[in-house]
């Protein structure tokens, strides 16, 4: 199983970066590799997506369960996809002025071992630079 965690800290509200990470529907706009983001379904603190992912010869879709908890954290476990391991934290701390660190924590692992093997490195990558997409994003259309 990978595991991946990066931090930033952010000029930016806690609640800026909140609202970018649970804008599912606008992830195909910057997200790298990620081709479409359907919702399933919505309630007032959780959110069910599917997003399709490609990039290189990774082209696959996966969907999860989202629990919000408004300008402090998301929490994403696996419904359904390729995987056998599949979950993963945004986590907003808020810092001094109006800024705030946010970390990123996810650990998959594919299903299939052939498939691991050709499919890790390259989603591994993705997921790597999912931070950088979302700091990106509220620095492009934020204050």
């Amino acid at each position: 199983m990978k595991e991946i965690k990066r931090s930033v800290l952010v000029a930016q509200s806690p609640a800026r970066l909140f609202a970018i990470i649970a804008d599912v529907e606008s992830y195909p706009q910057f997200v790298p590799g990620c081709s479409y983001a359907r919702i399933e379904s919505r309630e007032p603190h959780a959110v069910v997506a599917t997003i399709g992912v490609r990039r290189g010869a990774l082209a696959t879709e996966f969907t999860t369960r989202n629990e919000l908890e408004p300008e402090r954290r998301v929490t994403m476990s696996l419904v359904r996809g390729p995987f056998s391991v599949l979950d993963g934290q945004w986590l907003i701390v808020p810092i001094a002025g109006d800024g705030c660190r946010v970390e990123l924590t996810m650990r998959f692992a594919f299903a299939n071992s052939v498939a691991a093997v050709i499919f890790e490195p390259l989603f591994a990558t993705t997921v790597a630079s999912l931070l950088d997409a979302f700091v990106a994003r509220a620095r492009a259309t934020g204050p």
